[in-house]
């Protein structure tokens, strides 16, 4: 059997074969996929399918872009950039390194036909430039300005210093789990878009970046566009109705506007949703079909559908005919399960959104695997003060302030409802609690927490332990539990060990301030593991 054919490469192939005239394209394939048959038929029926549109159907896709005599030397300028080197070419232009010196940082320049742009083009690049714009996600390419340079055009965007999607497949070896973080990444900053109302068109491995600080961004919004109003999920917040086209502003009919002929195909045909292929409108849903198909290739190493060409493969995606996995295939069947249901040909048949597909992917990366996934700021500060308060209410206990602690049964009594109340907090943040590995060792910890003070609390009432050495005892539990947690917490675990190491002694030296050193070892411990869990 072959290998897969790598989509970046037919890719190219067919860009570089539709620069030629339609007489010598056959001949030029030829030539260059000697020996390469199933190359040939690929991007042949690319070719045959483009040139049966009356616009082609990837002609949308299509600008100016600079001769290769044309590229900008190291050193030119553009605007107030400075070019250091050519970066790559994506579908909307070339992209180049460059520096900005007002704000000494490393950009992005992506510039549009040097040579001159059709009033076409030029409003694409500028809707590209208005789409991102609007996006302020950690997980969205951020777009910093946009102008003219020459007769062409251009944007200055985050340089990404790092590898796609497609590039973490090819690094060897590669953990399944590693691929699908980054997939749950960037598929929240295509969240973030269908939020806005917007429709990316043209998700795919190579316009998923990830940075060396291993964070994943979705980048190359330049053929996205508004969803209509019956594509967007209902909402009670919903307006009555959408105001006159006649009221929005100049950039704002430009993102609103079409810019391919009707009908007319946009985006990448390997992760093109099958109802794209009959010239039906893209929704979020498209988007998620895309979005699955990527995850599937950075999964499995192969498309979800086989086919020689393209037509095959859309025969069998509209049938739901997923390929099987490769045999040795390390990835869980629910995490199939999930990308066959956004794959599935009718839209209405695959998951809601975007989210309610990442969450799933989530939770069974979480049981899975150690490879983190982010956790909103909301998250962390939720289940911060609600830990502190849990916090609080042991340092009450023992200081025994609104309970009266006189004997060992007392402290046993209220620990049983502290534990209750911690156990609860864990249940109700669980899903934080299980999107990395740091948060689940934080649950294992407060566990163990509970479960060594509960243990010491009912030996001391079977021995009648005195409670100013029970508070002692007890913080010296708690440095051994944060001690034995430093090698998957180190940043939290050994302060917050020797501070209760400390307040233990103290405790044991001033035992008639006991209950007050216990309380301050307590929150102390608890607020550094709080604090250094927000910052990791």
């Amino acid at each position: 059997m072959s290998p897969p054919l790598d989509p970046g490469e037919v890719e190219a192939l067919f860009d570089a074969a539709i620069a030629e005239s339609p007489g010598r394209r056959r001949a030029f394939l030829e030539d260059r996929c000697a020996g390469r048959p199933a190359l040939f038929r690929e991007v042949w029926s690319l070719l045959q399918c483009d040139s049966a549109q009356p616009d082609g159907f990837l002609e949308g896709t299509a600008v100016a872009l600079p001769a290769p005599g044309e590229a900008l030397s190291p050193g030119a300028h553009v605007g107030r950039f400075t070019v250091l080197a050519r970066a790559g070419q994506g579908g909307m232009g070339v992209v180049y390194a460059a520096y900005d010196p007002e704000l000494d940082r490393r950009v992005a320049l992506k510039l549009i036909a040097p040579g001159g742009v059709d009033a076409e083009g030029r409003a694409r690049l500028v809707r590209e430039a208005q789409v991102m714009a609007r996006l302020s996600h950690p997980n969205v390419v951020p777009i910093y300005e946009i102008g003219e340079h020459g007769r062409g055009v251009f944007v200055a965007m985050e340089f990404v210093d790092g590898r796609t999607l497609r590039d973490l497949r090819r690094e060897q070896p590669r953990a399944w789990e590693a691929a699908l973080a980054a997939g749950i990444q960037a598929g929240r900053g295509l969240a973030a878009a269908h939020h806005e109302g917007l429709v990316h068109r043209d998700v795919k491995p190579d316009n998923i970046l990830i940075g060396k600080d291993g964070r994943a961004r979705i980048a190359d919004f330049g053929i996205a566009r508004l969803r209509r109003e019956e594509d967007r999920p209902p909402s009670a917040e919903a307006p009555a109705a959408a105001p006159a086209p006649a009221a929005a502003s100049p950039g704002a009919a430009a993102l609103h506007a079409p810019l391919t002929a009707a009908g007319a195909f946009l985006g990448t045909p390997a992760y093109m949703a099958p109802e794209l292929a009959e010239r039906r409108p893209a929704t979020a849903k498209s988007d998620q079909w895309s979005f699955c198909a990527t995850l599937h290739e950075a999964l499995y190493g192969e498309l979800p559908f086989e086919g020689e060409d393209l037509p095959a493969r859309l025969a069998r995606a509209r049938r739901d005919l997923l390929r099987q996995p490769p045999p040795g295939s390390k990835v869980p069947a629910p995490v199939r399960a999930a990308l066959a249901r956004g794959l599935r040909a009718r839209p209405e048949e695959r998951w809601p959104s975007v989210d309610d597909l990442l969450n799933a992917l989530a939770d069974e990366l979480a049981r899975r695997s150690d490879i983190d996934i982010a956790v909103s700021r909301r998250e962390r500060i939720r289940f911060g003060l609600a830990l502190g308060a849990v916090a609080v209410s042991m340092a009450v206990v023992g200081l025994g302030r609104l309970v009266p602690v006189a004997r060992p049964a007392h402290l046993l009594g209220m620990t049983c409802v502290t534990a209750v109340a911690a156990l609860s907090l864990l249940r109700v943040f669980r899903r934080p609690l299980s999107k990395n590995a740091v948060n689940r060792r934080i649950g294992h910890v407060i566990k163990v927490l509970f479960g060594a003070t509960l243990l010491h609390r009912t030996l001391a009432v079977v021995t009648d332990e005195p409670i100013e050495r029970a508070l002692a005892t007890d913080l010296l539990l708690f440095a051994a539990v944060h001690a034995a947690a430093a090698p998957g917490l180190p940043r939290a675990s050994w302060l917050s060990a020797a501070l209760c190491a400390v307040c233990a002694v103290a405790a044991a030296v001033f035992p008639e301030h006991a209950a007050a050193i216990y309380a301050a070892g307590v929150l102390g411990s608890l607020t550094n593991a709080i604090v250094a869990w927000h910052l990791d």
